[in-house]
């Protein structure tokens, strides 16, 4: 939870953590091997540690409305609490730069990158570049942190560096805590190719998957009152994530919107871009927590600041 909890600082931190110089740079030896100040937590190759994250890392109360002294349990029981590498000082690394070699003629290089699309207000990433007698030969994302402030989700990716092993683990941190997405364990072959050796993926709810269909199709109801009295509802009809419409009343107006398409966040959560015209007004997310729902999003926070987040009716 330490990431989304940072997250909420926003702008201000992240800025400070860009700003970071003191911050040591890889250093080259001729031995083969890799700079273990480079090389990831090796907890990330430990599947058994992978598959205790959900379970561990389930909130059990509203993120907003824990004690300090909840908080501190929630991240002390929390399995990614024994993550100790800091991959946080990736995000300082300004240049390519060579982190050892895995055989006589296979090099191995580190370097930021700029992420494909995604709509993330803050995002990092790190590629390794694998490098045969000079020549790039193959290359992978190894890291990666997006920061989604308005759905108060951040996904990162972690990484684990063992000699011609390369291990992935990807997991999504939102107000419900820290779930696995995916984990993956590749291999540098002799001609410096990464090839994939095993892969799993994890569902937030072994009841869901993203292929269910039914999962999110229903008719959905809110309805709330800001300080002036003045009435704000939302009825939404979803009969597929590419058949979404969207009815609001606010003040006695009411506004339809119809043909609509939804992203999904992670497995239980998604977001709907009602109103291209509004920007961050025009955009809320809908989330399932056990037999729950629950709306947030700008539209949400400015009826009442300061709940992002509220309660969803899910009529049938």
């Amino acid at each position: 939870m330490k990431n989304l909890i940072i997250l909420l600082s926003f702008l201000s931190i992240f800025s400070c953590k860009k700003a970071q110089e003191n911050i040591s740079k890889p250093s080259f030896s001729q031995e083969i091997s890799i700079d273990k100040n480079w090389n990831g937590d090796a907890l990330i190759s430990d599947l058994n540690f992978v598959k205790s994250i959900n379970p561990t890392c389930k909130l059990k109360t509203t993120f907003f409305n824990r004690s300090e002294k909840q908080v501190e349990e929630d991240d002390s029981k929390c399995a990614l609490s024994k993550i100790k590498f800091d991959y946080e000082k990736l995000n300082s690394l300004n240049k390519k730069s060579n982190i050892g070699k895995i055989a006589s003629n296979i090099e191995l290089f580190i370097k930021n990158t700029v992420p494909k699309s995604d709509n993330a207000d803050l995002s990092y990433q790190t590629t390794l570049y694998i490098e045969k007698n000079k020549t790039t030969t193959d290359s992978i994302v190894i890291y990666q942190s997006f920061n989604f402030s308005e759905a108060l989700t951040v996904k990162t990716k972690y990484y684990y560096l063992d000699k011609s092993e390369i291990h992935l683990l990807d997991i999504v941190e939102d107000e419900s805590g820290t779930n696995v997405e995916k984990w993956e364990h590749y291999k540098i072959n002799s001609l410096g190719k990464i090839s994939l050796v095993q892969q799993k993926t994890f569902s937030k709810d072994n009841n869901i998957t993203k292929t269910d269909i039914n999962f999110w199709k229903g008719e959905y109801h809110f309805e709330a009152s800001n300080r002036d009295e003045a009435k704000t509802i939302f009825d939404i009809t979803i009969n597929s994530l590419n058949d979404i419409s969207v009815d609001i009343t606010e003040e006695g107006t009411k506004n339809k919107y119809s043909q609509l398409k939804a992203e999904q966040v992670n497995n239980t959560k998604i977001k709907i871009n009602y109103d291209n015209s509004s920007e961050d007004m025009g955009t809320i997310y809908i989330e399932k927590s056990d037999n729950s729902y629950f709306i947030s999003g700008s539209p949400i926070y400015f009826i009442n600041p300061g709940n992002n987040e509220m309660p969803l009716q899910k009529l049938k």
